[in-house]
């Protein structure tokens, strides 16, 4: 029996939580702790499932229900006197940066970790060595359920060179590049996104690329390229002032923006060439913003939110490896998850 302390109860974290609950995975999992930024809810004999769905219901405000011990915080409940039961594992499904300490304490306590948060991974370099260990795993960081970060640790691992990896890793930017080939506005494109939920609350989140610049540092950092996220080169698709405007009248300023993007496909398509928001990560460096790419190729060919990521190595150079798929959601990121526990418990 693996026993799983979860962080993070959004739409990942409420998803995992179903599956563990609602599949023959019931038999494997059992959770002690479920937290969330009002407290937490601990029981290391397991917490009843009456208490887990409470919770699920009110998440927002968690040290509500009854039914299981109250905990001010996760790092209290890390530093506390408390054993874990073994194999235990914590999973990181929120979006805070303050969860590598958590991460840490984990660790030394002698928990596995499993992550979906990019921030603590692009912490300063000093934090990230102190996260990097055999114990923790963060396929989902990059391409939700694709298998990008094993892929890439199996290629370094079996001797390969990386040359480049190239990559569309934001199903959202996919979506938005798509809609722009088929003659859509790109503000009635960014509109059409965000109206059906592929964007962050605020678009500006996604269009200012950041989202990106951080899945490409954590596969350089995975090479083992010692950057920040300040070495990143980051091309964003609106200007950065824009961000602190209300949506309403952000999605209208990007009307301006109209123009130049139509002008920019077309010269593209023109070339039998198309637009994608890459990510291209080399033993140079790394680089995040708009490129020109063959039609015909594996990154001109995705289309919609698919992500695609194409490695080009010693091995693999006159036919790159290509992996595509679903780069996001909450059910394919928290199947990744699980495999990712799959892993790290059974190395207890």
């Amino acid at each position: 029996m693996v026993h799983l302390i979860v962080a993070g109860l959004g739409r990942v974290g409420q998803t995992l939580v179903r599956e563990v609950l609602s599949t023959p995975l019931r038999e494997r999992y059992r959770l002690i702790g479920m937290f969330e930024v009002s407290g937490g809810l601990v029981d290391q004999a397991g917490l009843p499932e009456a208490v887990i769905w409470r919770a699920l219901e009110w998440k927002d405000r968690i040290r509500d229900v009854e039914g299981a011990e109250k905990v001010e915080s996760l790092n209290a409940y890390l530093r506390s006197e408390t054993q874990f039961p073994s194999p235990c594992v914590l999973l990181d499904m929120t979006a805070a940066e303050e969860m590598a300490e958590g991460i840490i304490l984990a660790l030394e306590r002698g928990l596995a970790c499993v992550a979906s948060n990019k921030k603590p991974l692009v912490a300063p370099w000093p934090i990230y060595c102190r996260l990097r260990h055999p114990r923790f795993r963060f396929e989902t960081t990059v391409g939700a359920g694709l298998p990008v970060i094993a892929t890439l640790e199996s290629l370094l691992d079996s001797g390969d060179e990386i040359r480049s990896i190239r990559g569309v890793l934001s199903g959202t930017l996919g979506y938005l590049m798509s809609q722009l080939e088929d003659g859509v506005p790109y503000s009635q494109a960014v509109r059409m996104a965000y109206e059906r939920g592929y964007t962050e609350p605020h678009p500006a989140e996604d269009l200012l690329g950041m989202d990106v610049a951080r899945k490409a540092l954590i596969l350089a950092r995975t090479m083992g390229l010692r950057l920040e996220l300040e070495d990143v080169q980051v091309e964003g698709l609106c200007p950065t002032e824009w961000a602190s405007m209300p949506v309403d009248e952000f999605l209208e300023e990007l009307r301006r923006l109209d123009g130049e993007f139509q002008h920019r496909t077309a010269v593209a398509l023109a070339q039998g060439r198309v637009l994608r928001y890459i990510a291209e990560v080399t033993p140079e460096g790394c680089r995040v913003g708009l490129a020109e790419v063959e039609r015909e190729s594996a990154l001109g060919k995705g289309r919609g939110p698919d992500n695609v990521i194409v490695f080009e190595t010693r091995r693999y150079q006159e036919r790159p490896l290509v992996i595509q798929g679903p780069g996001a959601g909450p059910l394919v990121t928290a199947g990744g998850i699980l495999a990712d526990v799959a892993q790290v418990s059974t190395r207890e």
